[in-house]
């Protein structure tokens, strides 16, 4: 008996519209109906290519002397044989195939998460998450407290949160055939948490060693976290291409952080250093010893002398205000 072969018809969006099971060492593919794969696409020739076993047993496809000719499916070169053991994958015309023997590897089973499993872990997640949230507002809070001032910004959040994951739930639902939703929110909220804790820490860590600078570039973590959910929801959404669409969001995602960065560095310039370290903490917090009041005033002193020495000096000539 010979051995089998599987030959697959791909899609436009890459996925397997099709699957023959070829049990000989040779098949024929092309518009023509004596073929053993039949291909409707016009810029594939009648008879255009067949698939057979080379001497050493691996799958070879040969172009039967075609018009478009025969390519591998990522490749630029016109090919007359191509072999098939490293690249299973070969373009004719505008249609894409895969051939496969029987003993080609497959990926493992993925473990099936319920959606009602998703559904538990939003709730749980989402309690803990508006808890977190409601106990750093007590922390900060420094006037009476008020619904409206505790309330709106959890609204708010939870409002984007939904947004956010249906708009991932409408892609999967697009590219996967399922909306994934209790998934997404999950991942959504998930990284909510995330964000909240790295505040936390960098505005701590920030505090305790007197180091403003954490507090000032806090935000690349945060940028850094966007990018992991980007990258969570697109391995959930399971994109043919899923190289490419990681690059992409990697570069937006880097571009605003530098748009972030230069804008932040131009306000240091015109406006200079923020005066605070950011949120207070507990003194107890704090790991640098401060300032005592005589450095504190001597730096005062010195401040204000470089300020009336600069107060004293003549403005430049041809400003805005010299006509």
């Amino acid at each position: 008996m010979a051995a089998v072969m599987w030959i697959e018809v791909l899609s436009s969006d890459g996925e397997v519209a099709a699957r023959e099971r070829i049990e000989s060492d040779e098949a024929r593919v092309g518009r023509a109906f004596n073929n053993d794969v039949v291909v409707a696409d016009p810029h594939v020739a009648p008879n255009h290519l067949r698939i057979f076993r080379g001497d050493d047993g691996e799958l070879v496809a040969e172009d039967l002397g075609t018009l478009n000719g025969l390519y591998a499916e990522h490749g630029a070169r016109r090919m007359t044989r191509l072999p098939l053991k490293g690249e299973p994958g070969i373009r004719i015309g505008r249609t894409v195939l895969r051939v496969h023997d029987s003993a080609h590897p497959v990926a493992p089973e993925r473990l099936l998460t319920p959606p009602r499993a998703h559904a538990r872990w939003d709730a749980i997640l989402g309690v803990a998450l508006f808890a977190l949230i409601l106990f750093l507002n007590w922390l900060n809070l420094t006037s009476e407290p008020s619904a409206n001032v505790v309330l709106l910004p959890m609204i708010g959040l939870a409002i984007v949160l939904f947004g956010w994951a249906g708009l991932w739930g409408l892609m999967s639902r697009i590219f996967l055939g399922q909306a994934q939703y209790p998934l997404h929110l999950r991942i959504a909220i998930t990284a909510a948490i995330a964000v909240v804790l790295w505040d936390l820490l960098a505005e701590t860590v920030s505090y305790s060693f007197a180091w403003r600078e954490i507090a000032d570039y806090a935000a690349l973590g945060a940028w850094a976290i966007l990018a992991a959910t980007c990258w969570a929801h697109l391995a959930a959404v399971q994109p043919r291409h899923l190289k490419l669409e990681v690059g992409l969001m990697l570069a937006l995602v880097v571009a605003g952080a530098t748009m972030q960065l230069v804008t932040k560095a131009e306000t240091r310039e015109q406006v200079g250093q923020r005066a605070t370290l950011g949120d207070l903490r507990p003194p107890a917090f704090r790991v640098v010893a401060p300032a005592s009041a005589d450095e504190f005033f001597k730096d005062t002193s010195a401040t204000r002398a470089r300020v009336d020495k600069a107060r004293l000096k003549d403005p430049p000539s041809g400003g805005a205000d010299a006509e």
